[in-house]
């Protein structure tokens, strides 16, 4: 025998064991589709199954060379032996819902020897989440729906920026809601999405803060109120949070050079001990423009009740002055022991957009 013909001899078997790969003469399909719907189940049920079937209707043998899901939590189960001429071929998916609540929609790639070589099989579902995963994921209650925070935090806005922010929510309920908002806060626009939510399935409450309809600077909070349904008639506030600063972006070097420049008097007005039942204190502090352009108080404030607050002129000519005069009240200081009050000031100053001035005080 030959070198080639003892090569043919020994290369023939490993031919047909490669055959399913190489063949252009199967052809395959899908019994019953390419797609599976759980409908709505328990997280507790655990992992859920279900099979796909694939007959080869070609006239060679045909394999299914590799299948993987986009997503850890699926799991595709699969024989690579061949499958001959009118046989048909299993794939088992499995998927795992621990911690996952709401609707899912996952996909499994599906690489196969006849065509067609690619396939992608999906599966849907709803996953009702237990009270576990509920209130670790979701922990704010509001009725039938569980809310991951009841504050919308959108951080440094500079004054003429849209900023966007969402709260991530879910129907823990039976029944299929309409959530609705009430009360919006000026410059604030807020959707529900979807404005139709299933049972078992997630949402999405998305706002837009628009910062040139809001007229406060520094801190500025306020709320919006989140009803579960259409007819619900007890909601829940959502707080709302954004800290509104100046652009000074487009200010060039010499607009710079002559900007206003804030000074203050004192940075704390030191009352040493003060008695719960004594009568208010009044004190004061003055605000200065050391700069070359007038200086502008955007806003004055101080969260701390106690203290309420006066400043009458708030625009302020070079070289000039501006009083603050403070009125501190012992009986509304929350603290036992001690009064740390700070006072914010707003200026379009761009070396110091943000001025504090505390008050401070021990109790007695």
């Amino acid at each position: 025998m030959t070198l080639s013909a003892s090569l043919r001899h020994l290369m023939a078997p490993l031919a047909i064991l490669i055959l399913p790969a190489l063949s252009t003469r199967a052809e395959n399909r899908w019994i019953g589709g390419d797609e599976h719907d759980f409908g709505a189940f328990d997280e507790d049920t655990g992992v859920v199954y279900c099979e796909f079937r694939m007959v080869n209707e070609g006239s060679e043998p045909m394999a299914i060379l590799g299948a993987r899901a986009n997503c850890g939590c699926t799991r595709p189960e699969y024989s690579r032996e061949p499958v001959a001429p009118g046989d048909t071929a299993v794939i088992r998916v499995g998927y795992d819902p621990k911690g996952r609540p709401g609707r899912f929609a996952k996909k499994v790639f599906v690489d196969c020897s006849a065509a067609p070589t690619r396939s992608v099989l999906t599966i849907t579902g709803t996953v009702i989440g237990s009270s576990n995963t509920l209130r670790s994921r979701y922990p704010i209650e509001i009725g039938p729906v569980r809310m991951r925070t009841a504050v919308i935090p959108y951080g440094r806005v500079l004054k003429g920026e849209t900023m966007g922010q969402y709260i991530d929510a879910y129907n823990a309920s039976a029944d299929t809601l309409r959530p609705r908002v009430e009360h919006k806060p000026r410059g604030i626009n807020v959707i529900v999405q979807p404005a139709v939510v299933p049972p078992g399935e997630q949402f999405v409450l998305s706002t837009i803060l628009h910062s040139n309809q809001i007229n406060s600077w520094g801190t500025v909070t306020d709320s919006l109120t989140f009803y579960p349904d259409s007819d619900s008639r007890e909601g829940r506030k959502i707080e709302t949070v954004v800290i509104i600063e100046e652009d000074f972006r487009k200010l060039t070097p010499d607009q710079l050079a002559k900007a206003p420049l804030i000074d203050t008097s004192t940075t704390a007005i030191d009352l040493r001990s003060l008695s719960r039942s004594a009568a208010p204190v009044k004190e004061s502090f003055t605000v200065s423009n050391r700069g070359k352009s007038p200086l502008i108080i955007r806003d004055i404030t101080c969260a701390d009740s106690a203290v309420s607050l006066d400043m009458k002129t708030r625009t302020i000519r070079p070289g000039k002055s501006s009083r603050v005069d403070l009125i501190i009240d012992p009986s509304k200081v929350k603290s036992r022991d001690l009064l740390n009050a700070r006072i914010f000031i707003i200026a379009n100053d761009p070396a110091h957009p943000t001025t504090t001035v505390r008050v401070v005080a021990e109790m007695n």
